[in-house]
């Protein structure tokens, strides 16, 4: 008994080692990762098991998103049944986002790989940063489309039109998930295939734990703030 109290207390992370949890930043996705670990291993085969349609994967990661925002702002994530509403919720509604971020990825991909055609010099160099440069606007509009679906009850088209101008006016924002997205990709490729186990379990969600953490306080200080003083100010 006294092992599966420890594994639950440990599964719903009342396993707190700080009598004042640290509320943002780095600490907040390390304090998480330590006291969540469970959370984190379950919905993330949660999500692995959802995205096996293909078709599905973009209502896969809003669901995983308002997971992961729910644990990130409030310090526990709603069940695993609410993450299923909220997959069925965003099944249709997401797919066109999957469609535009995949055919930006997919061209980004594309140049890529037409760059080793050619003979190094100037040609190919232009075309191999071309299409970097396409595949991380694709990483990282979807980054911002995906999570802001998770935070928002917006309309498709203005869910892109938030993303897409968040994207360019907090461009260090940017830049940071730009260089996260691709630094746990290189060393999850580094360490293949030892680190497939990782990606199974909880590899996903750690990287949109990451994701969230980034962008949270954009839309709390760009959209949600400021909806809330203009909401204050027309009730009182």
């Amino acid at each position: 008994m006294g092992i599966l109290n420890k594994f639950m207390s440990w599964y719903h992370g009342d396993n707190e080692s700080e009598i004042e949890p640290p509320r943002s930043g780095i600490r907040r996705v390390a304090y998480i990762l330590i006291n969540y670990t469970g959370k984190l291993v379950l919905v993330n085969i949660l999500f692995l098991l959802c995205c096996i349609p293909v078709i599905t994967i973009p209502a896969a990661l809003i669901a995983l998103n308002r997971y992961l925002i729910k644990i990130l702002r409030i310090g526990y994530g709603f069940s695993l049944w609410d993450y299923t509403r909220e997959f069925k919720k965003n099944l249709l509604k997401s797919i066109p986002f999957g469609i535009i971020v995949g055919i930006i990825c997919f061209y980004g991909y594309y140049l890529l790989s037409l760059a080793n055609n050619f003979l190094p010099g100037i040609q190919q160099n232009m075309i191999f940063g071309i299409g970097f440069g396409v595949l991380s606007v694709g990483l990282i509009l979807g980054s911002y489309l995906f999570v802001l679906g998770a935070m928002l009850d917006l309309s498709g088209r203005h869910l892109l039109k938030n993303a897409v101008i968040l994207m360019i006016v907090e461009w260090k924002r940017s830049l940071l998930l730009e260089v996260t997205i691709v630094g746990i990709g290189f060393v999850m490729l580094a360490f293949a295939p030892y680190s497939i186990m990782i990606v199974l379990l909880m590899g996903f969600s750690i990287q949109q734990l990451a994701i969230c953490a980034i962008i949270n306080p954009v839309v709390n200080k760009r959209i949600i703030e400021p909806y809330e003083r203009r909401k204050c100010g027309t009730v009182y």
